[in-house]
């Protein structure tokens, strides 16, 4: 509620007190407010909300700081932020911790993940192939399991020929 608004239901209440002789305590409830917040507005009677605003901090970074950060960043573009932060401060440029560093690159749109390999997950067991001690590459096609001693597998080596190998008992 702005504190103009606020001001005046205070004013109100106190007015309406005064001529009925009828306690504070009672305008609040009849007014449709939370006892603790109208005593609240009493206690800030005159003032600006401010109960919600940022309070700058010493130890946020100031903007100079931070352009600081990004043009050492672009003047070094391989080096990671870790690396960077102690960069910094060899060269007594700036002194910030390793995290801040990082929040004002990432916020900058300067930091990418390290790119490996795509994932090959989900694209099932024909795309892998492991070799073996003899060179043959071994993508099983289908394994009989007999209720027996025996077990016959069958796979296919890098030429496309068919294996089989039987096992002995379980």
């Amino acid at each position: 509620m702005p504190h103009d608004v606020r001001d005046q239901v205070v004013d109100f209440v106190r007015r309406w007190s005064e001529k009925t002789e009828i306690g504070v305590g009672r305008f609040p409830q009849w007014l449709g407010i939370a006892a603790s917040k109208f005593y609240d507005w009493r206690q800030r009677y005159g003032r600006v909300n401010e109960h919600n605003g940022w309070i700058p901090r010493d130890f946020w970074l100031e903007p100079w700081e931070k352009e600081v950060i990004i043009g050492f960043h672009r003047k070094n573009p391989l080096e990671g932020y870790r690396r960077l932060t102690f960069m910094m401060l060899d060269a007594e440029v700036v002194a910030v911790s390793p995290a801040s560093v990082w929040r004002v690159l990432q916020q900058a749109g300067l930091l990418s993940r390290w790119k490996g390999k795509p994932s090959r997950k989900g694209r099932g067991l024909s795309n892998r192939r492991s070799r073996t001690s003899t060179g043959t590459s071994m993508f099983p096609t289908s394994t009989c399991r007999a209720r027996s001693i025996t077990c016959a597998v069958c796979w296919m080596d890098i030429a496309g020929r068919l294996c089989i190998g039987i096992c002995g008992s379980r």
